[in-house]
Formats: structure tokens, sequence, C-alpha cells
């Protein structure tokens, strides 16, 4: 145990200092265990009068609803309060900050607080262990010893001298170690928890966050942040810790249906959604980019007639901001040429001037073009009204409804004819874009045409099985028509382009959106999807987190921040972080990675590596596929063992994916590999190289990473590089001798 700021301790002090943290772990174990005993009859005996209260429910008694409604709220609170207790039993608190605070001139007698991942309370006026989210533990995480401050809520300052911080290593109730610092989590402690396999790192995420993180965790919400973080430095934890932290401290401002999480695919999505429970996070939304732009089209979009489909080469073009300026200009000019600007006369007087209309028009922008026309003609009637008052001497009754049936619609009518896709369709033929351009493909633009055809063969072979496509193939050559075939396929900017018409033309009623979106692994996508969504989504503050070095779509992701920062950073208190310190990683695996990245022409951010050293990366070239496979399940085999619990095998793309996976289950137990069904889960997981983004696995092994699927170039080496990044501990690479150039420089030194 490392000595505290004190001084050299002698033994029995030492055995009395932790003979004291035993005693005091005990008594905080018992009192969880009394809570959770208290809480579960609560629960139950409300459960019981719920059972009650609606068997004797009835419409017309509001008493019994307000009754009623007022117990569920208090079963949830103390569902929740369960859920809590439950999940400190085995670990109670992972901290300690003592603390003098300052009352004026003098000091107030020293405080203990313990800290942890969820409030636990003593009785209802005594904290035992006090929220990892509160403004006190900020201390723990930002502070050194001595003279510090930290802010409450309200805005109050309060200046302490932090006398001693300490962090508890437990494990089912019991404790294991502590050690004093001078800073949170040291390298060797953290060394020692990064070194775990890839479960129980989760569990001492809280415990071991860095002073870099935790400014990014409590930053305010109201303003947006863009951070750059290289491979492992907690990019998706930091995120998942930030709405935690958001949702206790301003409650009253953000709940959770104010957020939504955006992903790059499912799996990732099913990770996070895993995990938040963990920091007490619950009916938080998470989608794709893909499922948010079909969110945003509303009743527009039918999955009878249309379908998400991965971007073709038509998105090098799509993905582009300037694909998004001139959406924009042509919309510009659909609004001007569809409502008229002439001045209206009634009789020989002006009724609306040309002036008047284009300024209603400036001053109601955000208006769509079918508003804009509403707005006008109900003026324009309003007008027409307040011409006829008072002439009923000079106009009939029926003359009166002629006159206002001739003004009616006189700026367009009630309801948009043209559907948004013939919008769409036309503007694509403006830009002179052909039909294969702009039909969605199966993989990122930028790769072979080999490659694509094996991802279509591959995501067919994912989504119905290899039996079931091979079937459908053959029926697609006798000519008949799949479902699928007959859906109009959508990328992701076909998506952000339609979501930008529809606001822009048809919207009449506004739908209440997030108020705070992250974005993780957001590199991944161009300037057209979040112009688009910075439009459709207004007044909304943003955290995004990304890695330009892992951008692994090539022609249309972003290679650097400039854009998105001018665009999303426009007041002078959001702010760009950088991330820079890699904690995923070993020594070997890192420098490893980072020779791979050596072969691009761009230009990347520092990384910084936690010193924690392992094997070194194996590259084995193998005589021939059958060899290659055995080799590989031995080594798989040898993981499992070795008691790696999460290993990925990685991937080209989804054809490769498919093949692989096939032919290593009939060998060694393989999880899901269904896309659209699998899970971040332990044990042997198959996956394509870009759905193993923001994942990270115990041991990585790379299949065949042949020169045709990795050619020397600047997208496919931060590809191989992500491939690369995904291991904690172990990572090998099997080949069978056209291995990709990109391994050259990496190799050096292995």
């Amino acid at each position: 145990m490392e000595k505290s700021e004190e001084g050299m301790k002698t033994e029995g002090e030492s055995t009395l200092d932790r003979a004291y943290e035993e005693r005091h772990l005990t008594e905080c174990v018992e009192v969880i265990r009394a809570n959770i005993a208290v809480y579960e009859e609560e629960v139950r005996r409300m459960n019981v009068e719920i059972k009650d209260m609606y068997e004797r429910y009835r419409d017309d008694d509001p008493e019994i609803f307000t009754e009623l409604s007022n117990t569920i709220t208090m079963n949830e609170n103390m569902k929740t309060a369960l859920s809590k207790n439950l999940r400190a039993l085995k670990k109670p608190y992972f901290g300690r900050i003592d603390i003098e605070e300052y009352d004026g001139k003098t000091k107030r007698p020293q405080e203990t607080f313990y800290l942890g991942k969820g409030g636990v309370m003593k009785d209802p006026t005594h904290i035992l262990v006090v929220d990892w989210r509160a403004p006190i533990a900020n201390v723990y995480y930002e502070n050194g010893l001595g003279e510090c401050s930290y802010t409450a809520p309200g805005d109050r300052k309060y200046t302490i001298d932090l006398r001693r911080k300490r962090t508890y290593e437990l494990d089912g109730g019991q404790l294991i170690d502590f050690y004093d610092s001078e800073v949170i989590a040291n390298d060797e402690l953290l060394t020692k928890y990064l070194a775990k396999n890839k479960e129980a790192v989760l569990g001492e995420i809280i415990a071991t966050i860095q002073k870099e993180q935790n400014d990014i965790i409590r930053k305010s919400p109201y303003r947006s942040m863009i951070v750059q973080g290289v491979a492992g430095s907690g990019k998706t934890t930091v995120a998942m810790h930030r709405i935690s932290y958001i949702l206790y401290n301003y409650a009253k401002d953000f709940k959770p249906d104010d957020f939504y999480i955006i992903g790059s695919n499912r799996i990732l999505l099913n990770y996070i959604t895993g995990v938040l429970p963990e920091l007490d996070v619950y009916g938080i939304r998470q989608m794709t980019m893909e499922q948010l732009f079909v969110r945003l089209l509303y009743e527009d979009w039918n999955d009878k007639k249309y379908e998400i489909a991965p971007c073709g080469t038509g998105s090098v073009r799509k993905g582009k901001r300037a694909w998004f300026l001139a959406l924009r200009e042509y919309i510009d000019r659909m609004e001007d040429e569809t409502i008229p600007q002439d001045d209206i006369y009634f009789k020989d007087e002006i009724l609306f001037s040309r002036e008047q209309i284009n300024r209603y028009r400036r001053d109601n922008a955000v208006l769509s073009i079918q508003s804009k026309i509403d707005g006008l003609n109900e003026r324009t009637l309003v007008k027409l009204r307040n011409e006829l008052t008072g002439r009923e001497l000079i106009y009939t009754a029926e003359e009166r409804r002629a006159l206002i049936r001739e003004y009616t619609g006189r700026f367009g009518p009630k309801k948009w004819k043209k559907s948004i896709f013939d919008i769409y369709d036309e503007f694509c033929a403006a830009q002179g874009m052909l039909p294969e351009e702009k039909q969605s493909g199966s993989v990122p633009a930028g790769t072979l045409e080999k490659e694509r055809r094996a991802g279509a063969e591959g995501a067919a072979a994912v989504s119905a099985g290899a039996a079931g496509a091979e079937k459908s193939r053959k029926s697609s050559r006798a000519g008949k028509k799949t479902a699928r075939e007959e859906k109009r396929g959508c990328d992701v900017y076909d998506l952000a382009a339609l979501a930008y018409i529809y606001k822009r033309v048809k919207e009449t009623e506004r739908i209440r959106e997030a108020h705070h979106i992250v974005i993780d692994e957001a590199q991944d996508f161009g300037m057209m999807a979040y112009e688009s969504l910075h439009f459709c989504i207004p007044g909304c503050s943003w955290t995004i987190m990304g890695d330009v070095s892992q951008n692994i779509h090539f022609g249309f992701g972003l290679s650097d921040w400039e854009e998105l920062k001018t665009l999303v950073l426009s007041d002078p208190k959001d702010t760009f972080g950088v991330l820079s310190k890699s904690y995923r990683n070993t020594v070997e695996i890192s420098d490893f990675a980072q020779g791979i990245l050596r072969h691009g022409s761009f230009s990347s951010y520092p990384i910084e590596p936690i010193i924690r050293h392992g094997n070194p990366v194996r590259v084995e070239e193998c005589a021939d596929e059958g060899t290659l496979l055995q080799r590989a399940v031995g080594l798989l085999e040898s993981w499992q063992r070795d008691g790696l619990e999460t290993i990925a095998v990685v991937c080209r793309n989804a054809g490769s994916a498919a093949r692989t996976a096939q032919s290593l289950g009939k060998l060694i137990r393989i999880e899901e590999s269904d896309l659209e069904l699998a899970e971040f889960r332990q044990g042997i997981m198959v996956l394509p190289v870009d759905y193993t983004k923001g994942l990270e696995f115990d041991a990585v092994l790379i299949w065949e990473p042949t020169r045709e699927d990795y050619p020397e170039d600047d997208g496919h080496a931060k590809l191989l590089y992500v491939a690369a990044t995904r291991a904690l501990h172990e990572l090998a690479i099997l080949h069978t001798g056209n291995v990709t150039g990109l391994l050259d420089k990496a190799q050096e030194g292995v």
C-alpha cells in the first residue's frame, strides 16, 4: 500500500488503519442489506396496493386516479433505490476524501466522504455513500492534496483543504487493498485495473476516471462540445457518464427522453444501452443516424416502400457539405418559384404588397414552404375580410362568399401534392447525378468493385442466413422479384436530404425532439448529415465524440473537425476537447497500430499510451486456408483457456465475416453472427471491421488482411488501424501469404 501524505506510518498504524477500513466496510454492507430488506418489502406492499387500486379504478373517480398515480411514482422510486443498493452490495464505494472546509478565516472539523457508483442512505438524513456525480465528488477527480475548491448547486463555491484521497479495491464486499495518492488512479493502480478482462474493466471505470475525462463529463449541458479522442481514450465511456452526470445534476431541466444517443451501428448501441443502467440511466432513446433521419420524416416514410441501405459510390458526393449547400439553394429557388411575390389587389387597391409578402417570408424563415403558404393565405383572407367589413350594402352575402373563395388559396393549395422523394429525384437530376450513383451500394465508397460485391453478398447472407440468401439469389436469377428488390433503398445521405426537404417543404406541425444529442464515432458521418441534422433539430446542444484517424468512410467521413466546429460550436462557451491518452491497448499493440498509420499521408493526433506491457503482436503466415482455419481455432481456444472472455475475429466486410463465421462455427462455438441480431457479449464474435467501431475486446484476431482488401492508401490504413486498436490484451493476424503491405512498418520490431 502507498503511504499517505502524512508520511511514513509504522506497521502498527497501518494495521489499525486497515482494521478501521474493514470495520467501516462491514458496517456499510450491513446498512445496505438492511436497506434492501426495507425496499423489497415496500415494493412488495406497493405492488399489492397498485393491483387493488386498478381493480377499484373507475374513470369518474379522480381520487383513486390521483392515489394510483402517486403510488406508482413512489413504487418506481423504491425500485430505483432497491436497484442502487443491490448494485452497491458487492462494491459499496471506490474512494474516500477527507476534507476541512474553510469558514471565513477558520476551518471546520474534518469530514470524511466515501464515494460510490450510487448514493447510499443510512437513514433519511444521513448519507452513507456519496454518489460520484455529486459536486463534492469532483474534488476526488480534480484535485491533489491541499487547498482547493468545488462548486455546489446554485454556483456556490466552497474552499477546502483536501487532507486525504484514498482509492479502494473491493471484491464481493471484501476489502482487497487501498491506496492513498496525490492524484486519482495513479499509473500503477490504473494499469492494474486495465490489465483485467473487459467485463471487469467496465466495473472499475468510475473509480479510474481521469482528470481530462472528468472535465468533459462535467461540462455544462447547455453548451455544445466536440471531443477528439484517440483510440482507447474512453470516448464512449465518457459520453455515457456525461449523460448520467447531467441527469443527476440537472434533473429539473433534463429528462431521459431529452437525449438522443446516435451510434454508427446497432451492436455499438446495444452495448451502450446495456451499460447505461449501471450508471443509473434509463429510458434514453438510442438510434443509428439512419434511424434518426427516418424518424424526422414522420408519415412520409413507408417501410413497405422504402428501406435503409448502406452507402454506395454516390455517397462520396452526397456526403459532402457542398451537396447540402446545393440542396439548400435548390429549395430556396423552389420557394421563390412556388410562392407568388406580386402585389395582390382588391379592386384597384393593394391588399397585400410584394414587400409585405417578402417580409413575412424573411421573418418566418424557419417555416416550411407549406407553412408559409398557409400563413400567407390566412393573412390574405384576414385583410380581405377587413376590407369587406362595413360594406354589406355594396356586397351581398353570396358576393362576399364568392370573393373569399376567389382569394382562398391565392398562394397555393392547402396540401403539398409533390412527394419529397419526387423533389429529391428532381434535385439529383438537376445536379447531373446518374441513376447508378444515386442507387445505394453495400459498403463504404472508395472500395474495390470486388469488395462491393462481397459486401452485398455478405449482407444478404447475414440477414437471411447463407442458405436463404442462396435461395433468394436463385429466385432472382429466375426472374422472381423479392420484396427487398421492390423497395427503394436510401442511404444515410439520401435520408438526410429527404429529412431536410420535408422540413423545408412540407412540415406544418412542429414535433418536439431532443434537447441534447450525443453522437459517438462522429467521424464516420459526412457534413451533409450534420448540416441536415443541425437544421432539422434546432436549439439543442451537442456532445460529439470521435477520432478522425478512425474515419473508415474514406470519401465522405470527416478527415478533420474544422467544418463541424464552425457549424455546432457557434457560442464562445462551446468547447473542443482532446483526449490523447489511450487506456485500452498494451504498449505492444499501440506501437503496432501506430506503425500502420505511418503508411498514411495524413496527419493524426498524437497518442499517449498508458505504460502497460503485454505479449508481442502475432503475425503468422499459414500454408493454405485449411491451415489458417486450424491455427485460428487453436489460438482462440488458447485465449479462452487463459481467461480472455470477449474475443473478436475481425474480417474485412460482411461477406467475409459470414463465410468465416460459418467455417469457424463448425469447429468452435461462435456467438450470433447475424448483424441484425448480434449483441456485444462474452465469447467469440465474428464481425466486419466497420461493426467493431467503438467496441473493445480482450483479444482480437484479424482475419486474412490481403493486399486487395487493404491496399496501401490512407483510407485502408485507417481501417486496419481500427481493427488493430480494438484489442485490450492480445492481437494476432493470420494470413496465407498475400498480406497487405500496410503491415510492413507495423512489424518493425515485432
